[in-house]
């Protein structure tokens, strides 16, 4: 199972991914109990928020003045199906930040540990007035920094 070997190589590295449990509700499922295939992105995007939100940063506020993140690319990969009332918990792994860009490798397991989706986005920190990229202010990049681990790789950089 790919948890496992994530949790080896955690460990190993002293890196622990921020993760974030969510309950697998009938609106998420299609009419056979099995989530529907877009929801995973509404998992990975929720997840990403309240990451963010851990760190003070509010998307209201961040819109409040004109600016805040957008995605730019984005690579998934399904692995199997979570279905009705799975508790699902998403991790997020800051793998590349740059100066606007950061990219994000998440996972989303089941409650036995199973992986059921791999997934990695790049989001550009904009002025979402001129519709340009903007600096990732030092305090949000020093947040960041601290969750990106010694070896991304081993944690799944996609694109």
């Amino acid at each position: 199972m790919r948890i496992l070997q994530m949790e080896s190589e955690a460990k190993n590295s002293g890196y622990k991914p921020w993760s974030f449990d969510e309950r697998v509700y009938f609106e998420d499922t299609d009419c056979g109990g099995i989530v529907y295939y877009a929801n995973y992105l509404k998992f990975c995007e929720r997840a990403r928020t309240e990451w963010l939100r851990s760190s003070g940063v509010s998307q209201q506020d961040m819109l409040e003045k004109g600016e805040g993140f957008v995605v730019t690319r984005i690579a998934g990969h399904y692995r199997a199906s979570a279905r009705l009332d799975d508790l699902i918990t998403v991790t997020c792994v800051p793998v590349r930040l740059r100066g606007v860009s950061l990219n994000i490798a998440q996972r989303i397991y089941n409650q036995r540990g199973e992986t059921l989706f791999e997934f990695e986005c790049r989001l550009a920190f904009m002025d979402m007035k001129a519709i340009k990229p903007k600096a990732i202010p030092p305090l949000m990049q020093a947040y960041i920094k601290q969750w990106i681990p010694s070896d991304p790789e081993k944690f799944g950089a996609i694109i």
